[in-house]
This record gives C-alpha cells, structure tokens and sequence, in this order.
C-alpha cells in the first residue's frame, strides 16, 4: 500500500480493508497488566548501537521526500511469539539494523481482536514466517484492543491473540493505542506501516489490511526495494 497516512478509506479498499469501532478518547499512557516495565525495553540495537533520535515524527515517505523517523517505541509483549514465556520489554530499536544483517524491512501491524479484517491479515501473514526471515522482513503485531470494540487491550487479550492465530511474530500489547495513536483515528483498524530497518524511516503508513499471502508478499516486496533508495534518510 503506497497511499499516504491521511489517504481516505475508499483508496486503501482498493487493495486493503478496515474495520471500525467507537473508541473513546485515547488512553494516556501504557496501562494494563505489568505496562510499567515496558520503559526498560532498549535505547540501542543488539549490537550497542543507539537509536537514531533526529527527524523523528508521524510522515511517511511521500515519493521523492523522504519519511520521518518513527520513535523508539515500547512495549510489553512475546517478541517470539510464544505466549507460554513471560510478558518481556520490547521496543524498536531491537530491530535497528543499519547494516542490514538480521533485519531490513519492520512490519507493524496494529490491530483489535474484535476486528474481522485484522483476523484476516495475521491469517494470511501467519504462514509467511519462513519467507519474511529469509527477506531479512520482521512483522511486529501491535494489539491494541481486545474482544469489545473502543476497549484497551490486556494481557490475557493478548494471550488468547498469540494462541489463536499461532504466528511466530513479535506480538505487543498498546493498550488503547497509546504509543501508536498518533498514527491513526483510533475507531479504525487494522493499521499499517513498513519502516526501513536501516534507517527508521517510516516508508508508508495506511489503515487497512491485505487479506491474502500473495498480497501481503507483493506488497512487502515492493517496500523491500526501497530501503537502498538514494532518496531515503541516511
């Protein structure tokens, strides 16, 4: 999906679909089982080096301009997956890789468990997981609401995400969109983004979903090709 943050709903249905609910005004901070811990997740990659801190802010890439950084962010979450380990601090500097060697592309994909078409994009994104890792992609599942539409995510919203969907993924809690909510209205979901890993810029940034693996691939693909792009943040 390459339309802008702002692009109206009837472009991204055109390849993508939303879901919608009437969510009350976004929860301040972090909230939630153990939410307090979340600050403790990195400020610097694996390899000791920082997250970048200028040109940060909420604009993706628009043709030859080139995006803004998306901030350090975190979470608490199953950065596997696997719901059977403790809650852990996760942020995006776990996958700043300006080298390009484990990661290229960031996949967020922020998304309600009430939200049919969010079902249906970790459906399709769920067998993928070879795949992305072989195209050095990481596809981060950001929850934001549980069962009931406008209602925060919790933990145990979380644990019964990871067990029904069984994606090997990096899975997250943002209750009430409180770290990605100045992305997108928070009554729409699935949102989401493509970030270059090497960089952080934020490549694209759209409501909707693609409900197909083939889709999914093609459109990951596509925003894969742009990370060495001259135009881009250094």
């Amino acid at each position: 999906m390459k339309t802008g943050l702002l692009a109206p709903l009837f472009v991204v249905a055109l390849s993508a679909t939303a879901c919608s609910s009437s969510s009350p005004a976004q929860d301040p901070g972090l909230s939630g089982d153990g939410q307090g811990s979340a600050a403790s997740a990195p400020d610097a990659n694996p390899q000791g080096v920082a997250y970048p801190t200028d040109h940060i802010g909420t604009n993706p890439r628009n043709g030859s301009r080139a995006g803004d950084r998306i901030a350090n962010y975190k979470f608490l979450g199953y950065p596997d997956g696997d719901s059977t380990k403790p809650l852990q601090p996760v942020s995006l500097a776990n996958y700043f890789d300006p080298t390009g060697t484990n990661y290229k592309l960031i996949h967020i994909q922020a998304s309600g468990s009430w939200c049919i078409h969010c079902q249906n994009e970790i459906k399709a994104a769920a067998p993928l997981a070879a795949q992305l890792k072989d195209l050095k992609i990481v596809w981060i599942v950001s929850l934001a609401e549980g069962g009931t539409p406008g209602k925060p995510s919790t933990h145990d919203d979380l644990n019964n995400w990871v067990q029904r969907f069984n994606a090997p993924y990096p899975q997250v809690l943002d209750p009430g969109n409180a770290n990605l909510g100045p992305f997108y209205d928070a009554a729409a979901l699935p949102w989401n983004a493509n970030i270059s890993a090497k960089t952080m810029e934020i490549l694209s940034a759209d409501v909707g979903g693609i409900e197909t693996s083939d889709g999914i691939l093609k459109d990951l693909q596509d925003y894969l090709n742009t990370v060495d792009s001259p135009n881009g943040l250094k």
